[in-house]
């Protein structure tokens, strides 16, 4: 379906129409002469050669097609966009250029307000379906990223206040020696080391209580604590508890 919606904005003609244009406008300036198809196709053919000659790729002015004629015979044609158009009309009167122009800008005017216009009625209303399904897809996207925008930036969730404490419980321990050291088991001094771990969360992100960090900084929060050492006066309370060298 994203193939249909693109669908852009160019102005194309086949050589069989370029040459009943051309033969209007010649007939309306009084030159009663009749371009052949034929002869318009074989002027395309030596200007895709001549310029394929220089080193110039003309595939995207001129594009082989087909049209029915009128026994209902397949004949070759040529489909053109704007500039390969004009690029034809080199030989033509200044009245025949101008006219021809003006009736491509008309067609470019209506496409602008109507690029769907040359559609059949059926295919229109499924490229409005679509539309309609990539808006709402884009409002979906959108309340996606500010619902997660929002969920980022509210405070920690219980489950992650709870997988801070544990974070720090466990530093906490490893610092005082482990369960089993005599600084573990003061409960005053176990304490203080937990106090003091959330002390450093709470100066990092200043703040009155860690549970208020938004979620987003969690991860950081984290490292943090990973990342505590003990202050000297705390290393000295649990190296004489422990009776052991200050903790290094």
């Amino acid at each position: 379906m994203n193939e249909i919606m693109n669908i852009t904005e160019v102005v194309t003609m086949t050589s069989l129409e370029i040459v009943n244009l051309i033969n209007k406008f010649r007939e309306e300036e009084g030159n009663t002469t009749k371009k052949e198809h034929k002869d318009f196709m074989k002027s395309i053919r030596n200007e895709i050669e001549t310029l394929k000659g220089v080193g110039i790729k003309a595939e995207g002015n001129f594009s082989l097609g087909s049209y029915i004629d009128k026994n209902n015979q397949e004949r070759p044609c040529y489909k053109m966009n704007k500039s390969g158009i004009m690029q034809m009309l080199n030989k033509e009167s200044a009245l025949v250029r101008y006219k021809t122009q003006q009736y491509i800008e008309i067609l470019e005017n209506k496409l602008k307000q109507d690029p769907y216009q040359h559609l059949s009625t059926e295919m229109k209303a499924l490229i409005m379906h679509d539309k309609k399904i990539q808006a709402v897809q884009k409002e979906v996207i959108e309340v996606k990223d500010n619902l997660n925008e929002f969920k980022d930036d509210i405070p920690l969730f219980a489950v992650e206040c709870e997988e801070v404490a544990k974070a720090v419980k466990r530093v906490g321990t490893q610092v005082l020696g482990g369960k089993a050291s005599k600084a573990y088991k003061n409960k005053s001094l176990r304490a203080k080391v937990y106090s003091d771990i959330y002390r450093e969360i709470k100066r990092e992100f200043d703040v009155n209580s860690y549970k208020a960090i938004k979620r987003r900084y969690l991860e950081d929060v984290l490292d943090i604590v990973e990342k505590y050492r003990l202050t000297i006066a705390l290393k000295e309370q649990i190296g004489i508890l422990n009776n052991q060298v200050i903790w290094e």
